[in-house]
Formats: C-alpha cells, sequence, structure tokens
C-alpha cells in the first residue's frame, strides 16, 4: 500500500513536473512568437521608415530642384526688375529734369509777372497818391473858405451878441437907475417919518414940562395952604407929597432927558430937521454886476461853440439837422417833439437838411 501510495506520488509529481514543463515551454513560445511578431513589425516599421526616407528623399531632391528653379527664375526676375529699376530711374531723371526746366520756366514766367504786376501797382500808387494830393488840395482850399465863412458868421454872431450884450446893459442900467430912485423915495419918506416922529416927541417933551411946571405950582400952593393948619398935620402931608412927588418925576420924562435915538440925530440938510445916522438905503447893484446876474447859469459862446464842434465832426461849420436834439440836450434845453420840429423849421429855412453855426447862434441868442 505504501508503494502504491509512493508510486502515485512519484507519477504525480512527475506529471507536475511535466505540466511545469510544458508550462514553460508554451512560456517560452508564446515569448518567442510575440518577439518574432515585435520582429516583424519593427522590420515592416524599418520598411516603411525605408520607404518614407526614400519618398521624402525623391520629394527633397524634387523641391531641392524646384527651388533652385524658382532661385533661377528669381535671379532671373530680379535682374529683369534690376533692369527696369535702371530704366525707370533713368526714366525719372529724365522727368525730374524736364519738371525741373518746366518749374524755372514756370518761376521765371511768375517772377516776370510779378514785376509787371509790381510795376503796374507801383504806377497805380502813383497815380493814387496824385490823386490823392489833388484831393487834399482840394480839400484844403474848401476847408479855408468853409473856415473863412465860419469866421465871417462868428463875427456877425459876435457883433449880434454884443448889440445883444449891449441892450442887456442898457436895460439893466435902467433897472439899476429904477431901483436907486425908488430906494431914493423910500428913504425921503422914512426921514419924513423921522422928523415927523422927532417934532411930535419935542411937542410931547414940551407938553410935559408944563405938566410938571403946572404940578409943581401946585405943590407949591398945597404946602402954602397947609402950613397954616397943625404940625402934625403938615408933615403928614409934606411926607404925602414928598412920596407921591417922586413917583410922578418917575413916571415923566425929565425935561432935561432927551431920549436915546436923538443923540444920534443931526440936522437934515440946511433946514435943520434932525436925521437918523443909522438908517442906510439898501446897496444898489452896479450895472454891469445886473448884467452879469441876468447871464448867469447860461452858456456862454464858447460853451455852444464847443458843443457845436462835437457834432461837427467833419469841420464844415454845420451839422445834421437831426442831431440838433443831441445838442440842445447837451446844452441843457431839452425840447419836445413838437418844440424840436418848430426849431428845425426855424433853423433849416431853405430845407437842406444842414444847420449852420451861425443859424445857430443867432437863433440861440435870439
Amino acid at each position: 500500500m505504501a508503494g502504491t501510495d509512493d508510486a502515485v506520488a512519484a507519477m504525480a509529481r512527475s506529471i507536475l513536473a511535466e505540466k511545469r514543463a510544458r508550462k514553460a515551454a508554451e512560456d517560452d513560445a508564446l515569448r518567442l512568437y510575440n518577439r518574432v511578431r515585435q520582429l516583424q513589425k519593427e522590420e515592416d516599421r524599418a520598411q516603411k521608415r525605408i520607404v518614407e526616407t526614400k519618398k521624402k528623399a525623391k520629394e527633397i531632391i524634387k523641391l531641392r530642384e524646384r527651388n533652385e528653379q524658382k532661385l533661377i527664375e528669381k535671379e532671373q526676375r530680379m535682374r529683369e526688375e534690376a533692369e527696369k529699376v535702371e530704366e525707370q530711374k533713368l526714366d525719372n531723371l529724365k522727368q525730374k529734369e524736364e519738371a525741373l526746366r518746366h518749374r524755372i520756366e514756370q518761376e521765371n514766367k511768375v517772377y516776370q509777372d510779378k514785376l509787371e504786376v509790381v510795376q503796374k501797382t507801383k504806377e497805380e500808387r502813383a497815380e493814387i497818391e496824385r490823386l490823392l494830393a489833388e484831393s487834399r488840395l482840394l480839400a484844403r482850399k474848401e476847408a479855408l473858405e468853409q473856415k473863412d465863412t465860419i469866421r465871417k458868421q462868428q463875427e456877425d454872431a459876435r457883433r449880434k451878441i454884443e448889440t445883444l450884450k449891449l441892450q442887456k446893459l442898457t436895460a439893466a442900467q435902467e433897472e439899476y437907475e429904477r431901483r436907486l430912485r425908488e430906494e431914493i423915495e423910500a428913504k425921503m419918506a422914512k426921514e419924513q417919518e423921522i422928523e415927523r416922529l422927532a417934532q411930535m416927541e419935542l411937542e410931547l417933551i414940551e407938553r410935559l414940562k408944563n405938566k410938571q411946571a403946572e404940578q409943581r405950582k401946585a405943590y407949591q400952593q398945597l404946602e402954602a395952604v397947609l402950613s397954616l393948619g397943625s404940625v402934625s398935620t403938615t408933615k403928614g402931608l409934606q411926607q404925602g407929597s414928598r412920596a407921591n412927588s417922586p413917583k410922578v418925576t418917575a413916571a415923566q420924562p425929565s425935561p432935561e432927558r432927551q431920549p436915546s435915538n436923538l443923540s444920534q440925530q443931526q440936522p437934515h440938510g440946511g433946514g435943520g430937521t434932525p436925521q437918523s445916522q443909522t438908517y442906510a438905503p439898501p446897496p444898489a447893484t452896479p450895472p454891469q454886476e445886473a448884467a452879469d446876474e441876468v447871464e448867469e447859469g447860461e452858456p456862454t459862446e464858447e460853451d455852444v461853440a464847443r458843443a457845436f464842434a462835437m457834432y461837427d465832426t467833419d469841420g464844415v461849420g454845420e451839422i445834421p439837422a437831426l442831431q440838433l436834439d443831441g445838442l440842445l440836450r447837451d446844452l441843457g434845453v431839452p425840447l419836445n417833439p413838437s418844440q424840436l420840429s418848430q426849431a428845425i423849421a426855424q433853423l433849416d429855412t431853405s430845407q437842406t437838411g444842414k444847420i449852420t453855426f451861425g443859424e445857430f447862434l443867432l437863433w440861440w441868442k435870439g
């Protein structure tokens, strides 16, 4: 039994060993198969690489040939282009020379035209200056004539103003004499009143003196009557009379006393009539001062001429009639539209639309 088991075990071991050997052989065969397949694949890949390399080599050779051909063609084109560029440069140079020659000709032509224009301009300027000189000469002559006219108008206006001033001075002299006569008459009337009052005062003083004399006489008679009575009665009466006497004397002015205002009186003329020294007529205004008072506040002739010159911008001695309103406002005499129309109608009688200085000055002083 034991031997059988050993034999079975040996057989089992030998079978197992064979299986292992077979397994190892199968593994080796599989590895070899795989290696062979891998080598075949490598060979195929190598063959493909060879084919591809040959193909690429052919393509590279063809590409190189094409590139060489292109390079040759490019060099040919570059030579042709260089030749064209040289030809173009020559053409451009010729064109530049032609353009330069044409520009020089144009510049010379423009220069000649400018010279002609400058010469013509100089001639025209000389002609204009000659005409301006002639016009200035004519304007100067006209201005001198206008100045003479204005001077004559101013002289006429000045003479008229002097006449008006003389008339005003005469009127002022007459007014002065009239006021002087009135003052003298008032003074004489006042002196007569003073003489009448002084005479009345003298009469009252004389009457008072008479009354005082009568009073003293009555006192003397009363004392004589009372002296026959008793001594006490006489003393009482004397004391009463003495007490009353000063009162009467104080109430009435003394005969020797003169009023204070009479101490300042003196004979009037040759008639001996008293006259007050404190009275004096108010001073009368001299004729020239009266004339100045009449003209005070009015613009002078110089003011009028200066205001007129502000509107006479051309210096011809006349202004447009429409500027009369502004001139009168500057002189402090604004007019309403109706008054302004009347003033323009009075000044611009010829209806030229102009007002001369002489006409305005006469109208202003009139």
